[in-house]
């Protein structure tokens, strides 16, 4: 990720994952719109994207399709594919983040939010 891609929110079928500088800070419920405080990826890099076929990809930037994988020391943690990415303003949500209370938002499913 190059410094204009530092923070980037990767939204997968049920979550969404925050990752600053290959980093998951956050980790929020795309169906209620609650943050996940206990998630295994929390404060843990991103080691690599899976494409859908299960080959490996080099670390770069994740693309839809591909399932983000999350190093957690003794096995890795894969998502499901990527549906969307986003790349808002890091203190939109960096600020709440670290303050360990991020401001709620609606859900980001349109589906779930009629």
């Amino acid at each position: 990720m190059s410094a204009s891609l530092d923070y980037q929110v990767f939204l997968t079928r049920n979550s969404e994952y925050h990752v600053q500088r290959h980093v998951c800070v956050g980790v929020r419920d795309r169906r209620t719109g609650a943050w996940v405080k206990q998630h295994p990826a929390l404060q843990r890099p991103l080691t690599t994207t899976v494409r859908t076929a299960g080959a490996l990809a080099v670390l770069q930037r994740p693309q839809l399709g591909e399932s983000l994988e999350f190093d957690l020391g003794d096995a890795p943690l894969r998502t499901s594919p990527v549906l969307n990415i986003e790349q808002p303003k890091p203190w939109q949500y960096a600020a709440n983040l670290n303050a360990g209370e991020p401001r709620r938002r609606t859900p980001t499913d349109p589906a779930l939010a009629r």
